[in-house]
């Protein structure tokens, strides 16, 4: 008897803890934020990284002296992973800590070594509107005029 009600309390504890984590808000990841980070040389890098919301979803961009990188990024579990290629496949796996997404990355050829990121959030910068990208931007269309007699041709 002892251990079904020890069970009843354990499996009523979980769903509690468990109805409490799905209540618990999605964090405002969306914003620009200042990245510092390592190489795999050791060196250290930073640059701007933008992060806007599409949907369910995140897009990631991340400036650096030597150009721009797209990712893509799920919120998940206390999680937020984004994918993106900078010469090769790669992942970063952030935790939230306040106005700060620490983050740990790895991409092809790094030989199984992970590296370090932390993101801090920019106060009062906005992402700037960008065209989806993807393709080139869509071309103008071309107005044919209509005859005199109404049928076009």
């Amino acid at each position: 008897m002892y251990r079904t009600v020890l069970l009843g309390a354990i499996v009523a504890a979980l769903a509690m803890i468990g109805s409490t984590a799905a209540q618990t808000p999605q964090p405002d990841l969306a914003g620009v934020y200042s990245c510092d980070g390592k190489n795999p040389d050791g060196s250290a890098y930073h640059g701007v990284v933008e992060i806007s919301r599409v949907k369910e979803t995140f897009r990631v961009r991340w400036t650096m002296d030597d150009g721009a990188i797209m990712g893509v990024g799920i919120y998940s579990g206390g999680v937020f992973a984004v994918s993106y290629f900078g010469g090769a496949p790669a992942v970063v796996v952030y935790k939230v800590d306040g106005d700060k997404l620490v983050g740990e990355w790895t991409m092809g050829g790094a030989e199984g070594a992970v590296y370090i990121e932390t993101l801090t959030k920019t106060p009062g910068a906005t992402v700037p509107a960008r065209p989806p990208s993807g393709g080139p931007p869509p071309r103008p269309r071309r107005q044919t005029p209509k005859p005199e007699n109404g049928i076009q041709l």
